[in-house]
């Protein structure tokens, strides 16, 4: 009976040895998937950070080239002309008043010759007019 009770103790130990092994495999399992998730996810960070810093760079350099314009004597001459009234060296300004209805001298402008045919009749009857007397 001693033989089958050491085959029993062994046999036992064995399946203990055994299933702690697979214990330890299952965490190691575990914590490398787990390890493998951290990693992911670190990695979409990285790439959206890189994404941001690109679209920040492309912003910089789109306010650089802004800040060149700006800077430019072209703009400068431009702004002074448009907001302080200056002119360059050599340079004549010409003036153009609007025309008014109301002033004497456009009006004439604006009036027809005493030939043309005036139509003071009322708006429905024009468009009568228009429509069914062509």
């Amino acid at each position: 009976m001693r033989e089958y009770e050491k085959g029993s103790a062994t046999t036992f130990m064995v399946a203990l040895i055994v299933f702690l092994a697979l214990v330890v495999l299952g965490i190691f399992a575990y914590s490398i998937s787990k390890e493998n998730a951290q990693k992911k996810q670190v990695e979409q960070e990285i790439a959206t950070l890189r994404q941001q810093a690109s679209s920040i760079q492309k912003e910089n350099m789109a306010l650089a080239d802004r800040i060149s314009y700006l800077s430019s004597e072209e703009y400068q001459k431009m702004q002074a002309k448009d907001k302080l009234n200056l002119q360059s060296p050599g340079e004549n300004v010409v003036i153009i008043a609007p025309r008014n209805a109301t002033s004497n001298g456009s009006s004439q402008g604006m009036k027809t010759n005493g030939n043309a045919n005036v139509d003071n009749s009322p708006n429905p009857q024009k468009w009568w007019n228009y429509f069914f007397k062509s």
